[in-house]
């Protein structure tokens, strides 16, 4: 599948990380990239397309990016996530969940990091 062809959402409290990924993953070639600042916004929208990548933070207000995982897994959503946290021991537990996560980064990431891990993914 092209770059151009998958479509990639973010989910992150963080307004301004939100809009470097973006800005990011643009520059690398993808054009479709949605951003939501909490696993409620990510829900809420009706006729959403499915996502061919989600970035996850697992800290969220409100529902946490694990309850979110949890709930797309449920669903039979079998999509590559990539989750994302500054904090270690909520990365440590994701590992010990068996939602199927892609790669785990711990935040900061290097932008090259995150590239060659959505490189790897296959859709």
């Amino acid at each position: 599948m092209r770059k151009e062809d998958l479509a990639i959402d973010i989910v992150d409290d963080d307004v301004s990380l939100c809009r470097a990924l973006a800005r990011l993953l643009k520059a690398a070639g993808f054009r479709d990239i949605g951003q939501f600042h909490s696993a409620e916004d990510f829900l809420s929208i009706p006729g959403r397309r499915t996502p061919s990548l989600l970035i996850l933070d697992l800290r969220l207000p409100g529902m946490s990016g694990m309850d979110l995982l949890e709930h797309i897994r449920s669903s039979g959503n079998r999509v590559p996530v990539i989750l994302i946290s500054s904090h270690d021991e909520e990365l440590m537990h994701a590992r010990g969940a068996n939602y199927h996560p892609v790669s785990f980064l711990p935040k900061p990431f290097e932008e090259e990091d995150l590239l060659s891990v959505i490189q790897g993914v296959e859709p």
